[in-house]
């Protein structure tokens, strides 16, 4: 993609989709208390499942889809370029997670600690549940599987790090680990490029988190009888009906069309306007290089290949 297409794209969606969304969910909006499930019961989000991975997962896959596959997507190899980076990346997502959602409580109290540990237990069940389904699958598990399956844990917790008990947050962690490990591989079927695993990963997990709630949502124990303060709203498996279950699904599928189409209409006026994707020369060459006349790593041949661009 351009760089300069993204950086446009980037400022209208995060105006005409994000910031909707988020008021949605917590600003007293359609998928809110009194919104569009008013009626059933009351949608949980507690750190984001619907705001930030299924809305972002969502407009990943538009983007993929409009913007095309890289040069010899599923015919070269296209493996990943610093393992000890992404090891390393995991983990600073791992530590940063628990502002994202033990913080989202904005108070050092019972259910903040709930989330936080709600965090660890389920990216590390879904950690293994990632790494199972590599052995089952492939006959091997990876260090790139595991860095994964962390991120996939942490997406999935996130709307239920603070309704879910803890096994509850291990079954959210478990079930996520095994479905996003299943669903990159559906880039290869239906052929859409996405290179970090976007759709895989956070909308899959998003999605799995956020309508797990409607199963294992449960209150008991905590400060003064309860794990977080919007009320009494159990799972199905805790007694509570199928309300809970219904009104997470209604959430999370107009997440999924709010994003999709409006991430559509964003993207193809973008493309009508200023075009979206680089040139293949750029693209052959390296965009960085090409667009910013930078590299990561030099060498004799990316030296020999700067002074041409800079010639």
């Amino acid at each position: 993609m351009k760089f300069s297409a993204w950086m446009v794209f980037a400022g209208i969606w995060a105006t005409l989709v994000y910031i909707p969304m988020a008021h949605m969910v917590w600003g007293g909006g359609l998928l809110g208390p009194d919104g569009i499930t008013s009626g059933i019961s009351t949608p949980i989000d507690f750190a984001g499942g619907t705001v930030v991975h299924i809305n972002a997962g969502m407009a990943g896959l538009v983007l993929a889809i409009i913007l095309g596959k890289r040069k010899g997507f599923n015919k070269e190899p296209m493996r990943p370029h610093n393992l000890p980076f992404v090891m390393l990346g995991a983990a600073l997502l791992w530590f940063g997670w628990f502002g994202f959602n033990a913080g989202s409580e904005f108070a050092a109290d019972g259910t903040a600690g709930r989330a936080w540990l709600n965090t660890v237990l389920a990216t590390c069940v879904a950690m293994l549940g990632w790494l199972a389904t590599e052995k089952v699958r492939d006959g091997r598990p990876t260090s790139l599987g595991a860095a994964s399956g962390v991120v996939a844990g942490l997406v999935a917790i996130t709307p239920a790090a603070a309704s879910v008990d803890t096994f509850g947050a291990i079954a959210v962690g478990g079930i996520a680990g095994v479905l996003c490990a299943l669903a990159v591989g559906l880039k290869y079927k239906f052929g859409y490029d996405d290179s970090l695993d976007v759709v895989g990963v956070h909308l899959v997990g998003g999605l799995t988190g956020t309508i797990l709630i409607g199963f294992f949502a449960h209150v008991g124990g905590g400060v003064n009888g309860t794990w977080f303060a919007e009320g009494s709203r159990n799972g199905l498996f805790y007694g509570g009906g199928a309300n809970q279950l219904v009104t997470q699904i209604i959430v999370a599928l107009f997440a999924v069309v709010f994003s999709g189409v409006m991430t559509t209409i964003i993207a193809l006026a973008i493309k009508a306007a200023m075009g979206l994707r680089a040139t293949e020369e750029a693209e052959v060459g390296g965009i960085d290089l090409a667009v910013h006349g930078e590299t990561a790593y030099e060498s004799l041949g990316g030296a020999r290949v700067t002074q041409e661009v800079k010639a």
